[in-house]
């Protein structure tokens, strides 16, 4: 079935959204960043400018596939380092959100986090909770992604989500696996409720190794793109 709506999380400049569009798929962003809206309002995206956290899945009716790329800055190594280290306190809430405890003691937990971007790595998760407990509609698909340190996020997300019914594969992911001439790794989940199960992309192009030559590696591959 061909997804009806695309709501898009911590939507940007709407990278994701583009190639939505381009394929048939309606999207909606949400997006705090002005700039961003901005470009996205110029490239014809549905765009809602404000705080993903004063929203939820009611706002989306029509939406049917959940997505999002939550901030970066706290979990990456070049950022403040402020989301690793609350990593555990990160995987405590997850368990809380799955156990239904009360949101606004949640969110007042939450807002005690050394950096409060750390903690919008749970509102995908808030998200597709609500949507089943509240709108007893759930997201048919879920694809979220984020740098590598959030992997463990993402496993504890699986667990939540295959409870609910999902079925769900999550892993490192290489853009010049893909045919991308950029060498990054992002931590990436997919999520189907019900149905058979769902597995990661596999990888069209050889990975880049320093010093490798393109053509030596896995024939059956590519070679990664300059």
């Amino acid at each position: 079935m061909h997804p009806v709506q695309i709501v898009d999380l911590f939507a940007g400049p709407g990278g994701l959204d583009v190639a939505a569009e381009k394929l048939g798929i309606a999207t909606a962003g949400v997006e705090w960043d002005s700039a961003a809206c901005t470009t996205r309002r110029a490239a014809g995206l549905a765009t809602w400018e404000g705080d993903v956290r004063r929203f939820g899945p009611s706002d989306f009716p029509d939406a049917d596939v959940l997505a999002g790329g939550p901030p970066c800055q706290t979990f990456t190594v070049a950022g403040t380092g402020a989301g690793r280290r609350a990593l555990d306190d990160v995987l405590a809430f997850v368990d809380r959100m799955v156990a239904r405890e009360d949101r606004e003691e949640i969110a007042k937990d939450l807002s005690k986090l050394e950096d409060e971007r750390t903690g919008l790595v749970l509102e995908p998760l808030r998200w597709a909770l609500e949507a089943i407990d509240e709108r007893d509609k759930p997201y048919r698909a879920i694809v979220l992604e984020q740098v590598p340190a959030v992997l463990p996020v993402w496993e504890a997300y699986a667990k939540a989500l295959q409870a609910e019914g999902y079925a769900v594969d999550c892993g490192l992911l290489r853009t010049e696996a893909f045919g991308v001439p950029q060498t990054r790794k992002r931590a990436v989940l997919i999520a189907r409720m019900g149905g058979e199960a769902v597995r990661l992309p596999s990888p069209t192009h050889r990975t880049y190794r320093k010093g490798v030559a393109r053509d030596s590696g896995d024939s059956s591959l590519e070679p990664w793109s300059t």
